[in-house]
């Protein structure tokens, strides 16, 4: 049930996509409007990640599960007979929102009702869930628009609501249990606003590229964090315990979260266009090509945490950082030529992610006190969201701003040497990842790993 709900949540995020020249031509609208359908959408559930965390310590789990539903579902219903390019883009901000809560809330329940010697298993099922939507977002979407109409894309989203009588009944009411905690509204702000103006920076740079707004964007994202970070160590209850960033392991979960779906999102956003830009493939037909990856996620994820929940997360996510970066370079060498093998690297990428990511959901959940694992689980949703829009940001950028002419940055005789420079400059933000190893548990950790 859970994973149902996160893979229509995910899935709404990115089929969106393949729509918007539609919506844009409906309305008559350029792309500097109609493509705040997926920035505002991108924004508040990038911001919002973290602040469902927080707020499920103070209204509980399983109400704000089911408010996260209703916001997802009724919203998707009114953009579907929207009259105006207005309209759409406002709720679109209130659908991002709502979806926001439903992958922080579900690892939430599952960090709560899951004994850990099986949490990296049931993790897996939820990371699954999202690399898979995420990877077939595109498919659907193109095809829906292809055979049908954009507003439908909307309208099959709806179908989320269904799921509330499922979640009333099988959701304990025990998950609605609050120790009485205050919410850090400053802190809140101040947080918001700075991962909101960081991403915002991302979409700037993807069309100025690093110029004035850029660097006055992300320069405004990057204060308003530092004094985010002065604020929790001033305040008794605040946003985000500074605790949970002095623990090495919670922390290097992070940074590995942060470069993995970095190296994987900004792939899975770049291989369309140059697919189509270069080897004039159709919408439908990338998302084929993206179709063994997702599949090598959504059945290796939960082998994977039920691996790492056995042995320890240091093994799987070595060995699943290794294959991410390999699919990543066999991206490189083939980028804007041989379209089989693009599939081949996009699948390596897919099968080393699928080994990454559900050790580390686990290994978050584990390493932090019963307190903290709430909103300790919303930064990290939060992280990752952000790691997937500067991937996607960087491998846009980096190919948008070479001139057409440039050469491989490695010596390759590429077809396309901009977009071959592109996926290689993700490769090496998977590389971060290598260098966090080592702080990684080697064994299985205990039930009481997180109060220590």
């Amino acid at each position: 049930m859970l994973a149902t709900v996160v893979f229509i949540a995910v899935i709404n995020g990115t089929m969106i996509n393949v729509a918007l020249p539609y919506i844009g031509d409906d309305f008559g609208v350029t792309e500097g409007v109609y493509g705040w359908i997926v920035t505002g959408y991108v924004v508040a559930f990038g911001v919002f990640n973290a602040i469902n965390g927080r707020l499920a310590d103070i209204l509980g789990v399983r109400r704000l599960y089911l408010a996260a539903i209703s916001v997802l579902g009724v919203a998707s219903l009114v953009i579907a007979v929207s009259p105006t390019i207005e309209i759409i883009i406002a709720i679109r901000v209130l659908q991002g929102a709502g979806a926001a809560g439903l992958p922080v809330m579900g690892t939430i329940i599952i960090s709560r009702l899951i004994p850990a010697r099986n949490r990296g298993a049931a993790m897996g099922v939820i990371m699954s869930t999202v690399g898979f939507a995420a990877s077939l977002g595109p498919f659907f979407g193109g095809a829906i628009v292809q055979f049908f109409d954009w507003r439908v894309v909307f309208a099959l989203v709806g179908i989320v609501l269904l799921a509330i009588p499922a979640v009333i009944r099988i959701l304990p009411k025990s998950l609605d249990d609050v120790g009485g905690r205050s919410f850090d509204t400053v802190g809140a702000l101040l947080m918001g606003v700075g991962v909101a103006l960081l991403i915002y920076g991302f979409n700037v740079v993807q069309d100025a590229g690093f110029g004035r707004w850029f660097l006055g964007t992300t320069g405004a994202g990057v204060a308003f964090l530092i004094a985010f970070a002065l604020w929790i160590r001033r305040v008794d209850d605040p946003f985000a315990a500074p605790e949970m960033f002095q623990n090495t392991r919670y922390v290097s979960t992070l940074a590995q979260a942060f470069a993995a779906n970095g190296a994987r999102f900004g792939t899975v956003v770049l291989i369309p266009i140059f697919l189509k830009e270069v080897n004039q493939v159709q919408a439908i037909w990338a998302g084929v090509v993206l179709f063994p990856g997702a599949l090598a996620i959504g059945f290796l994820s939960r082998r994977a945490g039920d691996i790492a929940d056995r042995i320890g997360p240091l093994k799987p996510v070595a060995i699943g950082t290794a294959i991410l970066l390999a699919g990543n370079l066999t991206t490189t060498y083939f980028a804007g030529g041989n379209v089989w093998g693009v599939t081949v690297g996009m699948t390596l990428v897919g099968l080393g992610y699928a080994f990454v990511q559900p050790p580390l959901l686990s290994t978050a959940s584990q390493v932090l006190s019963d307190r903290d694992t709430s909103g300790g689980m919303g930064i990290f949703m939060l992280v990752l969201f952000v790691g997937g829009a500067t991937g996607v940001a960087i491998a846009v950028t980096v190919a948008e701003l070479q001139p057409e002419h440039v050469s491989s940055w490695l010596g390759l005789p590429v077809a396309s040497p901009r977009y071959s420079n592109a996926a290689f400059v993700l490769a090496c933000l998977g590389c971060v990842g290598v260098g966090m190893l080592p702080f990684l548990p080697n064994a299985p950790l205990q039930e009481d790993d997180g109060d220590q």
